[in-house]
């Protein structure tokens, strides 16, 4: 019991390291592309797998199966509440093995969303 106490923990600790990558990646990314940050009030989606094939994250290798990734179903929601660029809030949604962010759970549909390219292939 003790073992599997201390797996758990490193997996959260995974997962929640894997939140704040995407974060800083998206955070990253929107320096680079000032042109998608929301407008005051408004919100940004952005696919972790945009993030992949753009060069600011790395995969999202899953720790519990280590032949998949969570980088398909993960994404950031950018929030701008007021009129200065920097000040936004950026909440991460990773969906890997049966691990899933609270986040998750609130609504995306209309909003703006940031995908990868056909061309670029994540798995």
């Amino acid at each position: 019991m003790g073992v599997s106490k201390y797996f758990n923990k490193a997996l959260d600790t995974t997962y929640k390291n894997f939140e704040e990558n995407i974060k800083t990646a998206a955070t990253n990314y929107l320096l680079d592309n000032s042109n998608y940050i929301p407008k005051k009030n408004g919100s940004l989606v952005i696919d972790a797998s945009k993030l992949i094939c753009d060069g600011y994250l790395d995969d999202l290798e899953d720790p519990k199966n280590e032949s998949k990734t969570c980088n398909i179903d993960s994404y950031v929601i950018v929030k701008r509440d007021n009129d200065n660029n920097l000040d936004m809030t950026y909440q991460a949604c990773l969906k890997c093995s049966d691990y899933q962010s609270d986040i998750c759970s609130t609504s995306i549909n209309n909003i703006e969303r940031l995908r990868k390219d056909e061309a670029c292939e994540v798995e």
